[in-house]
C-alpha cells in the first residue's frame, strides 16, 4: 500500500486536476480507505482518497445502514431476493453486488484533501459526532461535526462543502509561527471521555495531539518528537495509535512504530490555569517476545484495546503477527504491559478491529497484497479461526456488533465489502454484499 501510494504522489506533480473541471461526485466511491461507524450505528463514514487525482479533492461519504440491513436481509432470507440495482455475484454465488447510488447520503457529506488514510469519530452525545481526519496529501487535520444527519466543515454550511480552512487544521494553535503541523499524517485515535485524538506521523516519527473540545473549534495543541530511535537507514516513523481507557486511570495513548520494536506510552496533560493542553510521553515497553534475532517485533500497524482495557492488541508485520498483551494494572497501579500471546497472519496486514463475544474477542486483520481478512480469537491465547475472501486491496474496516456485520473498504477495486458475523448465521464470516460495482484491474 505504501508504494502505490508513492507512486501515485509522484504522478501528482504532472497531472493534478484543475479546481473547476473535476469536481468530485456526491453518490460514487473512489479509492476508499479510511472507513468508520456513528455512535448509534446508522451511518457508515467513508473516505475517498482520490489516489489517482482523478478530481480535485477527496471526499467522505455517508452511507444508510438501515437500507444496507434491508438489502442483505432480503437476500439472504429464504426468498434469496435481488434488490434493484443489484445482481450476484457470479465467481462467489453468497454475495450480492449493488450500485452504491441506493446507499450513499447525497447530501450528508462533504470534501477536503487527498490522500487522508485514516479517520477517527469522537462521541459528543445525541447522537452527534465530531470526525477527525488526517489528510497526507497537504498535511493537514481535517475535522467535521455529524449532528445526525449530515456532517458540517463550513462557515456557509452547504451540503457537500468544500471544508474551509477553519476545518483543516496546519498550524499549532493556528499560528504557523509557533509551529506547522509535520508531513505525513498517518494514525489517529480519540479519547472522547477527555475530548483529544492523538495523531501519528508516518516518515517522522512525530506525534501531534488535537484539543476537540465539544462544542468549540477543534485546535492543534502539541507536538512532540523523539519518541522513537532512527533505524541502521536513517529511518523514523510512528504508525498505529489506540488509546486506553479504563475506570482505573487516566487515558493512556499507545503509539506503535514502522522501524523500532517497541510501544511507545503518552497521557495528555492538562495545567491548572486553562492552559492548552499538553502530551506527556510515558514508560515504553519493547515487543521482543515474537521474531527473529532477539525476538523482537517492528513494523507496528493497528492496534487496539478491548472495552475493559485490559487486553492490548497488536499488529505486526515484521514478523507477521497479532500480538495479545496484558494491560490490566498491578496492586501498585501500574499497567502490566506483558505479552500473553501471539499468532502468525498474512504478510503486509494493515488494520484491525475487535469484536467482542461473551467468551472471547473476535480479532478481523486487512490482508492488502491476498485480498482477505484473517479472522483470529483471543481468550487465554490467540488462534486463527478463518480466513475470509473480500476483494482486491483490502484496506481498512470497521465493526458494528449491534448489527452484526464488519465493513471493509477494498481500495484497489472500489467497493466496501459488508461482512456477516452473527454467530449462528449459515453465512457467517462470508461477504454477503458488495457496494459498488468492482472495477477492473
Amino acid at each position: 500500500m505504501r508504494s502505490s501510494l508513492c507512486a501515485v504522489l509522484c504522478f501528482v506533480a504532472s497531472c493534478t486536476a484543475s479546481a473547476d473541471s473535476a469536481l468530485p461526485p456526491d453518490d460514487d466511491l473512489f479509492f476508499p480507505t479510511a472507513i468508520a461507524i456513528s455512535p448509534d450505528e446508522t451511518a457508515l463514514f467513508v473516505v475517498n482518497a482520490n489516489s489517482d487525482l482523478r478530481y480535485n479533492s477527496g471526499t467522505l461519504s455517508v452511507l444508510d445502514l438501515d437500507q444496507v440491513d434491508r438489502v442483505v436481509e432480503s437476500w439472504v432470507g429464504e426468498g434469496h431476493e435481488i434488490a434493484a440495482d443489484c445482481t450476484q455475484d457470479l465467481d462467489h454465488r453468497e454475495t450480492l453486488i449493488c450500485r452504491e447510488l441506493q446507499f450513499i447520503r447525497p447530501d450528508a457529506g462533504a470534501r477536503f484533501g487527498s490522500f487522508a488514510t485514516t479517520i477517527a469519530v469522537q462521541t459528543t452525545g445525541d447522537g452527534r459526532a465530531r470526525l477527525i481526519i488526517p489528510t497526507r496529501g497537504d498535511p493537514s487535520i481535517t475535522w467535521m461535526d455529524w449532528d445526525g444527519s449530515r456532517v458540517h466543515c463550513s462557515e456557509d454550511d452547504e451540503t457537500f462543502a468544500l471544508c474551509d480552512d477553519a476545518h483543516r487544521l496546519t498550524a499549532i494553535h493556528d499560528d504557523p509561527d509557533l509551529g506547522t503541523l509535520p508531513e505525513e499524517p498517518f494514525g489517529v485515535a480519540v479519547s472522547s471521555d477527555q475530548d483529544f485524538a492523538i495523531v501519528t506521523h508516518h516518515t517522522t516519527g512525530y506525534v501531534t495531539l488535537v484539543d476537540s473540545p465539544r462544542g468549540g473549534a477543534a485546535t492543534i495543541a502539541d507536538v512532540t518528537s523523539g519518541l522513537f530511535a532512527y533505524d541502521d537507514n536513517g529511518y523514523v516513523g510512528a504508525s498505529g495509535v489506540a488509546i486506553r481507557s479504563a475506570l482505573d486511570s487516566e487515558p493512556v495513548a499507545y503509539v506503535g512504530s514502522q522501524y523500532e520494536s517497541r510501544i511507545q506510552t503518552l497521557t495528555v496533560g492538562r495545567s491548572i490555569n486553562e492552559a492548552p493542553p499538553f502530551l506527556v510521553p510515558g514508560p515504553y515497553f519493547f515487543l521482543d517476545g515474537v521474531g527473529g534475532y532477539a525476538g523482537l517485533s517492528s513494523d507496528t500497524r493497528g492496534v487496539t484495546f478491548n472495552a475493559a482495557g485490559d487486553r492490548f492488541y497488536t499488529l505486526n508485520r515484521n514478523p507477521p503477527s497479532v500480538q495479545m498483551f496484558d494491560t490490566s494494572t498491578d496492586e501498585t497501579g501500574a499497567i502490566r504491559n506483558s505479552l500473553l500471546d501471539a499468532e502468525d497472519i498474512c504478510r503486509n496486514a494493515g488494520q484491525i478491529a475487535l469484536v467482542p463475544t461473551a467468551t472471547s474477542d473476535i480479532i478481523y486483520v486487512t490482508c492488502f497484497q491476498d485480498g482477505q481478512l484473517y479472522v483470529v480469537e483471543a481468550a487465554n491465547s490467540v488462534w486463527l479461526t478463518d480466513i475470509i475472501t473480500v476483494g482486491r486491496g483490502p484496506y481498512d474496516l470497521v465493526a458494528a456488533p449491534g448489527r452484526g456485520r464488519i465493513y471493509v473498504t477494498n481500495f484497489l477495486e472500489e467497493t466496501i465489502a459488508v461482512i456477516d458475523t452473527k454467530p449462528d448465521s449459515p453465512t457467517r464470516n462470508r461477504v454477503v454484499l458488495k457496494i459498488a460495482e468492482p472495477t477492473t484491474p
